[in-house]
């Protein structure tokens, strides 16, 4: 195993696992990063009751929010992250979620971005998760550069 790399990712999940694959045909020496192990091969993988009810998988530690109160995060530490207990649903923002919103706890701040900085991603995303559907169904659904490359199963 080389001693020095040129990108290093921390965590295999959605995220840095994308990101890898995106990376790996630069040439450059790449080395991911997580914190824990792989999953079982075990019947409960497949048991939704046991895997979102139960918590199975998820990490026992709690945090303490800013006033010193203790929680669940919500976090799993393996391999995959938390894309190997995410239940396959791809859903795209929508253009309000990037403004400030007002809530109950305070104000949440603008991003430094929009959903049209973002759109192109999204589309690029969509495709290689192969995500399907049909565009125009959710009337909801912000605008995309694309139709769903794959049909609604």
């Amino acid at each position: 195993m080389p001693s020095r790399y040129d990108i290093i990712i921390i965590g295999t999940g959605p995220g840095g696992g994308t990101l890898a694959y995106k990376l790996a045909p630069s040439g450059k020496k790449i080395l991911l990063l997580e914190r824990g192990g792989y999953l079982p091969r075990e019947k409960d993988n497949w048991n939704s009751k046991t895997v979102f009810i139960e918590n199975r998988y998820k990490a026992k530690e709690t945090w303490k929010d800013k006033n010193g109160n203790t929680f669940h995060p919500g976090i799993h530490y393996n391999v995959g992250g938390n894309s190997k207990v995410y239940g396959a649903a791809l859903l795209r923002m929508r253009a309000q979620d990037f403004g400030e919103i007002k809530h109950y706890g305070g104000i949440s701040p603008e991003w430094p971005i929009s959903y049209d900085d973002l759109e192109p991603y999204y589309t690029q995303a969509e495709h290689l998760y192969y995500v399907h559907g049909n565009r125009g169904e959710d009337p909801t659904e912000p605008k995309a550069s694309a139709p769903y490359r794959y049909p609604a199963l």
